[in-house]
């Protein structure tokens, strides 16, 4: 009985876990469910309550921020970037004080105080001096000249970065602004159709199948239009937060500097710009002077200098002694430390011609990008403007002449509207790809390409 009653009891507990399983698994995959639903139920809110706000823009008293300033603002007020100076300042007061010879060291020794108790016996002063190696301070001298160097890099690029990111993300804010301009429009436009259709099917011109997809059509320029403000209030702070202006600030927009040079060109321009080259080129140095400095270790050199006078009792038995160390190059000739750098030299050539490379690269990539996508705008813009103008005298004509329908007149402008939106797009796009270019070249704005025959392109891509 007594075992009939274990198994009795460990089966009850078998079961109180088992439930107990399932209940911590009901409240796990509900909260699993929950919350993706309050997300989309605060995003909804937004929307919402954007739909609800009045479409007409805000008055703007705020000065107009440039690219130029909004770049300037950005700068002084990265700490990293202040940091990463301030790493460089540092490295170029290391360089200061390198490839110094040593101070010599002042020796005293045989004193006692024998002589306050007794009477003076001896004494020694004298002077000690290390002498450097030969070569010793030139390599000294060029590896700080390489740390500055190293810290130059990170500095510059995170420079070149950080205004890639801002003008990045003033393109993107310029583009949402137009956005936002277009969507209130088509919803504009969209609610004079429904109203436009409505009278229509009442007259018998249209079904009930226009009147529903005209107000399918209302609702998706409406979420669209929350979609947009959304994103564009998202680049606004974050162009705020790089640059400490207000969120709401009014942008300029600028004509889009048309990159005339060819390709090799620009490579020599980036060759001359980008700043891992010149830190090849120290390493390049480095290398040689450790070279330097390993094969000139088997000649035979000085290594100390002791001089030093001994002052005795008798003022006429004072003498002065010189020590020299040399070092002899008997059992160790260093031929594994030459042959090390030897190969340094051909290594740091190799990094060099890699690096050159490597840049080559990034300009081809980064052009092949851009000249696509000019191309494309170029075109794009061209029949888009032609499209624009003969959209505005075909509907004027047709409002004049009646030669069109109500709810056709409207889709000939939301055709326009639309239009207007793909141009916006692909400006962005080319203004990314003329950003991502200046990066590759290791210039920070067009002025710094040293080629004349720069072009502007206006609003639709025209000269």
């Amino acid at each position: 009985m007594n075992r009939i009653f274990i198994f009795h009891d460990n089966g009850i507990k078998v079961f109180l876990y088992h439930q107990l399983l399932l209940i911590a698994a009901f409240f796990l995959s509900t909260a699993m469910l929950v919350r993706p639903l309050f997300a989309q139920a605060k995003e909804d809110a937004e929307i919402k309550q954007i739909l609800n706000s009045k479409n007409t823009p805000q008055q703007v008293t705020l000065d107009t921020l440039t690219e130029e300033r909004a770049i300037e603002l950005a700068l002084e007020r990265s700490r990293e970037l202040q940091s990463l100076n301030t790493n460089v300042q540092i490295a170029n007061y290391r360089l200061d004080s390198s490839g110094k010879i040593s101070n010599p060291v002042l020796r005293i020794s045989d004193a006692s105080t024998k002589y306050y108790t007794d009477e003076f016996d001896e004494l020694r002063v004298g002077f000690r001096w290390r002498l450097p190696k030969i070569g010793e301070l030139a390599e000294e001298k060029q590896q700080a000249q390489v740390e500055v160097w190293e810290r130059k890099v990170t500095a510059i690029r995170f420079r070149q970065q950080l205004i890639t990111k801002v003008r990045h993300n003033y393109a993107t804010v310029i583009m949402h602004d137009s956005l936002v301009e277009l969507a209130q429009k088509r919803i504009s436009l969209e609610d004079k159709r429904i109203n436009i259709i409505e009278n229509m099917v009442d007259t018998g011109n249209r079904s009930i199948v226009y009147f529903t997809k005209a107000k399918i059509w209302h609702t998706e320029a409406k979420n669209d239009y929350a979609r947009i403000v959304l994103s564009r209030n998202e680049t606004r702070r974050k162009l705020a937060r790089r640059t400490g202006m207000p969120v709401n600030i009014p942008l300029s927009i600028n004509n889009l500097p048309e990159i005339t040079q060819d390709l090799d060109q620009l490579i020599a321009i980036a060759f001359k710009n980008r700043p891992e080259i010149d830190l090849v080129q120290q390493r390049i140095q480095l290398a040689v002077k450790q070279y330097d400095l390993e094969h000139r270790k088997i000649i035979p050199w000085p290594t100390f200098f002791d001089l030093s006078y001994h002052i005795e009792n008798d003022p006429r038995e004072d003498w002065g002694e010189l020590r020299l160390g040399i070092n002899v190059p008997v059992f160790n000739l260093n031929r594994g430390n030459i042959k090390a750098t030897d190969l340094a030299i051909k290594n740091k050539e190799g990094e060099f011609d890699a690096i050159r490379e490597n840049i080559e690269g990034e300009v081809r990539d980064a052009y092949t990008i851009y000249i696509d996508l000019l191309l494309d705008w170029k075109n794009f813009s061209r029949d888009a403007e032609k499209l624009i103008s003969d959209v505005k005298n075909l509907v004027e004509q047709a409002k004049k002449h009646q030669t069109l329908l109500p709810d056709e007149v409207l889709e000939m402008e939301l055709t326009s509207i639309e239009t207007q939106k793909i141009l916006y797009h692909k400006r962005r796009d080319l203004a990314h790809a003329l950003i991502d270019l200046y990066f590759a070249l290791g210039i920070e704005s067009s002025e710094q390409l040293s080629e004349p025959g720069k072009g502007k392109l206006n609003a639709f891509g025209s000269q």
